[in-house]
């Protein structure tokens, strides 16, 4: 019976470890991503607005192929292509695929009449964690 009692809390923080963790280690997944869009007040020629995205990695581990789900995406403003640029379909690349630290911040701005609603929609865990 005493046995029982020293091995409670060792078990306790085993269970613990795997719920946080995930059965299979992960433990990012897009709602680790956190999309702002501020709308920075300045209008650009044909009556524009500049908008800042800011995309950060709040994951515990550094994310690498980062994917946004942005349909619809336009701007009349050139865009790093190396921070934010077209991968198929309505979804867009950040930071050209290569590893974001754990809560860096990837941002762009573009220029429209309205902003456009992003969301995660796709990353990988770089390297283990």
């Amino acid at each position: 019976m005493a046995t029982s009692h020293k091995l409670q809390p060792i078990l306790t923080i085993v269970v613990f470890t795997i719920f946080v963790i995930g059965a299979n280690g992960e433990r990012c997944d897009t709602s680790s991503i956190q999309v702002d869009t501020i709308n920075t007040g300045t209008i650009v020629t044909g009556g524009d607005t500049i908008f800042v995205v800011e995309v950060k990695n709040q994951c515990p581990c550094a994310v690498r192929n980062l994917r946004l789900d942005g349909r619809g995406f336009a701007t009349t403003v050139d865009v790093d292509p190396a921070a934010f640029r077209a991968d198929d379909g309505g979804v867009y690349l950040v930071n050209g695929g290569e590893p974001i630290p754990s809560m860096a911040t990837v941002s762009f701005q573009y220029a429209w009449d309205h902003f456009f609603q992003m969301t995660p929609r796709s990353l990988e865990v770089d390297g283990p964690c």
